[in-house]
């Protein structure tokens, strides 16, 4: 190899202007990589919730705009700072930071590696002059797939299968183990104190179909009269999430509330937690979920079942299914114990498979395979059990 070290001296990009799952899950590995002590920086939009975050973590944040997917300036940029800061590895979070890190690539040639987390279901595209697909295949030295379903997609898609490597989102357990609770959440947001609270917390866009929650909930409440559904995130289909709960006439029972940062105290808050999306890498809000001791009912997107065990540790429904989203709703309601079991099951599995440390400890490993060569068909990769 030409002078890249063997030693991870990572450069993170991310263009996300909102704060969301991946932003966390960086944030996250950010200070796995620290606690080891590893250098490691950021690159992320000026202002944005994730500069303003991975500072609070004690990262180094370079701050650069990134005007657009495939930006030339923003490349040569991040191609400088890689270069002047002597880093060996380009680590992108998002689908448009794999873009720019992608060109600017081109301009470090060996002595920089890039890995690109891949985190959405969502198939790679052909794009403008072929660079959505040739971005795939050409200039990445390995993929992090949040799950083994993710990875096939990628292989599926034209990726070597020995180029991607499994590593599945995480939770911070302490973080909601050891959480306050706020007994005054149900009183602020206009929820009876002996309301059945199903939650769901999201971003509001069309794959986490909040309109099939709605849905699933008009067909519950006829056995759960006290339901009500607490829907946290912000998002572009708020109207159209409201419109059709009005149109169910059951607006009074659902609650929007925005972007909230009292995610644990908000769990906590919960009776059961309902995942309603049509496509999902993973949702690591299902080990937030699983850390703080409630019921799920998640539906089968992508790789939900890697993170919820049908019929262990939840309920896994098929997608874009009201009527079968709402039985699991009310089987968990009626069936304490079991749903006590699943719970459970689902903390001590939480604790053994999806914490930060195990998320760090996987990313070193890739981390040092790409920076030894070790990425090629002589290294198959088998997924994860």
């Amino acid at each position: 190899m030409t002078g890249v070290g063997t030693v991870p001296n990572v450069l993170h990009v991310n263009t996300a202007k909102t704060w969301r799952g991946g932003e966390q899950q960086m944030v996250y590995l950010l200070k796995g990589l620290y606690a080891r002590g590893l250098r490691a920086e950021v690159v992320c939009l000026p202002r944005s919730p994730a500069a303003e975050r991975s500072r609070a973590a004690g990262a180094t944040v370079n701050e650069l705009s990134m005007r657009f997917e495939f930006d030339p300036v923003a490349a040569f940029r991040l191609a400088g700072l890689a270069r002047r800061g002597g880093f060996n590895i380009l680590h992108t979070h998002t689908a448009h930071a794999h873009s720019i890190a992608w060109m600017a690539r081109r301009f470090l040639g060996a002595d920089c590696r890039l890995i690109v987390h891949r985190r959405i279901e969502f198939r790679p595209r052909r794009g403008i002059f072929g660079l959505g697909s040739r971005k795939y295949r050409r200039r990445v030295d390995a993929f992090i797939a949040i799950s083994n379903r993710l990875k096939e997609i990628l292989v599926e898609a034209g990726v070597e299968p020995w180029r991607v490597f499994t590593v599945r989102s995480v939770t911070d357990p302490e973080r909601f183990l050891k959480a306050e609770p706020n007994p005054a959440l149900r009183h602020a947001l206009g929820i009876p104190e002996d309301a059945f609270v199903v939650g769901n917390i999201g971003y509001l866009v069309g794959h986490k179909d909040h309109v099939n929650l709605v849905e699933a909930a008009a067909v519950a409440i006829r056995e759960i009269p006290g339901l009500r559904v607490v829907i946290v995130g912000s998002g572009p289909l708020k109207d159209k999430i409201e419109a059709r709960a009005r149109e169910l006439g059951i607006a009074e029972r659902v609650v929007l509330t925005g972007f909230r940062d009292d995610v644990p105290q908000l769990i906590q808050m919960f009776d059961l937690f309902a995942l309603s999306s049509s496509e999902e890498g993973i949702c690591s809000t299902l080990m937030d979920v699983m850390a703080t001791g409630r019921p799920i009912v998640a539906t089968n997107a992508a790789g939900v079942r890697e993170a919820v065990l049908d019929g262990e540790t939840g309920i896994v429904v098929p997608i874009k299914d009201p009527a079968a989203l709402a039985a699991g709703i009310v089987r968990l309601h009626r069936d304490k114990d079991t749903a006590r079991q699943m719970v459970e099951r689902g903390r001590e599995r939480v604790l053994r498979h999806f914490t930060a440390e195990v998320l760090t400890e996987k990313t070193i490993a890739v981390y040092q395979r790409v920076l030894a060569g070790e990425v090629g068909p002589d290294f198959p990769i088998p997924p994860e059990p």
